[in-house]
């Protein structure tokens, strides 16, 4: 039996091209959705056509405060003080293969649950490395662990595989043509009316949270922005070891503020971000400026197709890097470091939270342009399931 764990957002569209894969092939699975962003998952099943998951472990909320996610933890972790618990709900007491995917605690929660129930695991995206602990933290301790641990690593690049051999894991190591993530961009690209819920013009505030669109002056007097026509920037900030820290929420806000004396930024809410926001007390420096326009997290067909329009994107997000890629779309990374090589000299300038690169970067932005990657898809998933198919 093929068992697969999943809990974020990141990780479900990762893994859609594998879901759909399977479901062609008439191969069973057993989805287990961990509930890490339940709400989001499940508009992201609607948007990919996805049948519900076989199990829900937690249900109704997205996991964004620290209290939240204490609760989330303890409640799994008594849950799974029993392994025939595990074996029989979470894994309908069947052997197998259970695959996780990335670097998330939801990838650590999955493989100490399959580690529980004696299933061989696979891990999806293994070989990715920024070698060092505290950037990003904790994913690079998640995702060595789920390396160490794991039966099969599915590299999505040469360089990921040479890593693994590096690590010791070549035996288990299988290169794969390509990162399915890209197969999930063309299986978005492919939905037309991906923008139609905006009507092609955003005003500020646009769909916005409570929180955020208190932030924005009187819509009549704000700028509108014409997807087709306008410049604009795309603007995300998300990961814990930037929004824990002030200093670096307050790069991110200065950085929002120079981009926005230059042309109107979308800027996409994470909620972490926001509750980090309003305890530094930078969420008064926002107060009131016309051309930030903000936005909830958005479905991953829509937020392609503004990726696809806008001039330019600021991110801290791994995923966002690769899609940037592919796309030949300027992208600024937020980070001191980045596990992945898309893009690096290319389209894609790594700041490392260095002014003068920042400065620099929105200064010739128009210089790291790049023709769009090739709709010629590597067939990733294929392999994935090729190699699974014996543990059906």
């Amino acid at each position: 039996m093929i068992h697969i764990i999943i809990g974020t957002k990141a990780q479900l569209i990762k893994m859609v091209p594998i879901l759909k894969g399977l479901k062609e092939k008439g191969i069973g699975f057993n989805l287990i959705d961990l509930g890490q962003h339940s709400l989001i998952t499940q508009d992201l099943r609607e948007e990919f056509d996805l049948d519900e998951p076989d199990y829900f472990l937690f249900k109704g909320t997205n996991i964004a405060t620290v209290k939240q996610a204490v609760f989330w933890i303890a409640k799994i972790f008594f849950r799974s003080l029993s392994a025939s618990w595990i074996k029989k709900e979470l894994f309908l007491n069947k052997g197998g293969i259970c695959l996780i995917h990335g670097d998330t605690l939801s990838t650590l929660i999955g493989l100490y649950l399959a580690k529980r129930a004696k299933l061989k695991i696979a891990h999806i995206e293994a070989g990715l490395r920024s070698f060092c602990w505290r950037e990003p933290f904790p994913e690079e301790i998640f995702r060595v662990i789920a390396m160490r641990f794991s039966d099969i690593l599915f590299a999505p690049s040469q360089w990921a595989f040479n890593n693994l051999e590096n690590m010791g894991f070549k035996n288990k190591a299988i290169l794969i043509p390509g990162n399915t993530g890209q197969e999930s961009a063309k299986i978005s690209a492919s939905k037309k009316t991906r923008l139609d819920t905006f009507g092609g013009i955003l005003s500020p505030p646009f769909k916005a949270e409570k929180e955020y669109a208190a932030l924005s002056i009187n819509p009549e007097r704000s700028r509108r922005i014409d997807l087709e026509t306008d410049s604009f920037c795309l603007f995300t900030f998300h990961r814990i070891e930037n929004i824990l820290f002030k200093k670096r929420l307050g790069l991110a806000v200065e950085t929002l503020l120079k981009i926005s004396s230059l042309m109107p930024v979308i800027f996409i809410q994470h909620p972490p971000t926001l509750n980090s926001l309003r305890k530094t007390g930078l969420i008064n420096r926002l107060q009131g400026i016309k051309n930030i326009h903000y936005h909830k997290i958005l479905s991953h067909g829509q937020f392609l197709g503004l990726l696809e329009k806008c001039d330019f994107v600021v991110t801290d997000g791994g995923s966002i890097q690769e899609e940037a890629f592919y796309l030949g779309k300027p992208c600024l990374l937020l980070r001191k470091r980045t596990e992945r090589k898309e893009g690096l000299g290319e389209n894609a300038v790594l700041s490392g939270l260095n002014q003068d690169k920042i400065n620099f970067f929105l200064a010739h932005y128009m210089n790291f342009r790049r023709e769009a990657a090739s709709l010629r898809v590597p067939p990733a998933s294929v392999k994935i399931i090729e190699k699974l198919s014996k543990y059906v």
